[in-house]
């Protein structure tokens, strides 16, 4: 008994924040059975058309809220879902970016969805390419937002992305103590993903940080991404498989794709080069390409983030379909 009690104490605090974290990640969505396989999802508006997030690596259905919550309240219905291999969609329901883009078509079909926009962001970028270049009729507008649309690997010089995506992604009792680490001083949280996700000088890195701290929306917004990434049994086999699907990226359906496209990326992005964003623009047909000064991978925490914010909500409802 004397064990248990000291292993309570030791460990209790990191207990109970995985078992709090699991139990809200499992009631924030649901899961539904499609032709593909069981596929979580969540929908946030009860009415309006529909916009689906292909969220970045790691991450899920909940990585929505906390980088693109500027949406909710918009007019739109907001769906997220987790990719294959993330939280609680099943990896064998497709590993290939192609196979993951006819997961997503399954689940609008399971949804009774007729059309969607798409914002896809970061790793989600080619399944949102495959998605409108492989049915056309169900995507009404895309947006691709410091999306892949190239080959990509980790930079392996990058010190804090490669402790990050090699090592603390996997070991939970990490991500724990980061996480209390960022709740008593979220400001060197702030300064070390500035600094991993962006090419800022450490003048501007401090300028922004400083900038950020004082704003508690993007203060909440850096503390909600950092709790989307965990627990790591959560998205270790989704993470993963994204590592090797990125690599592979070559060749993607550009000139099939018909619907509206507006490309955003921060000039300042270090984890996915701007020359992504050139690259899809002039490839995709009539493609509208958005760069955002001193913006990095992470616009959500930019100083421009409201007019970021403005910019996918001005083009979404251009071009919504009358509901």
């Amino acid at each position: 008994m004397n064990i248990v009690r000291r292993a309570r104490e030791r460990y209790g605090p990191y207990i109970r924040w995985k078992r709090n974290l699991i139990r809200e990640i499992k009631a924030g969505s649901t899961i539904i059975e499609t032709a593909r396989g069981p596929v979580e999802y969540a929908v946030n508006g009860l009415d309006g058309p529909y916009v689906s997030v292909m969220h970045g690596g790691p991450g899920g259905y909940d990585q929505t809220g906390a980088l693109f919550g500027d949406l909710l309240g918009t007019g739109f219905r907001v769906l997220s879902w987790s990719r294959p291999g993330y939280i609680r969609t099943p990896l064998d329901a497709g590993r290939t970016y192609e196979e993951q883009a006819e997961v997503f078509h399954a689940l609008l079909d399971a949804l009774d969805v007729r059309q969607t926009a798409i914002l896809a962001y970061s790793a989600g970028g080619p399944i949102g390419i495959h998605c409108a270049a492989r049915h056309p009729d169900r995507v009404w507008a895309l947006i691709m937002e410091c999306a892949v649309s190239g080959p990509y690997e980790i930079d392996e010089n990058n010190i804090g992305e490669h402790i990050l995506f090699r090592h603390l992604m996997f070991n939970d009792p990490s991500m724990w103590l980061a996480g209390v680490i960022a709740n008593h001083a979220p400001g060197l949280v702030g300064m070390a993903t500035i600094g991993m996700e962006s090419t800022l000088d450490e003048d501007e890195v401090m300028h922004l940080l400083r900038n950020i701290m004082k704003d508690e929306y993007r203060v909440r917004i850096l503390m909600d991404l950092f709790r989307s990434m965990s627990p790591a049994r959560f998205r270790t086999r989704g993470l993963i498989n994204d590592l090797k699907q990125l690599a592979r990226v070559d060749g993607l359906p550009f000139d099939r794709v018909g619907a509206p496209t507006l490309v955003i990326h921060g000039t300042d992005d270090h984890d996915v080069p701007v020359e992504h964003a050139v690259a899809a623009a002039r490839s995709i047909p009539g493609a509208e390409l958005y760069l955002v000064k001193n913006g990095f991978h992470i616009l959500a925490l930019a100083d421009s983030a409201d007019e970021v914010a403005a910019k996918r909500i001005s083009f979404l409802k251009g071009h919504a379909p009358i509901h």
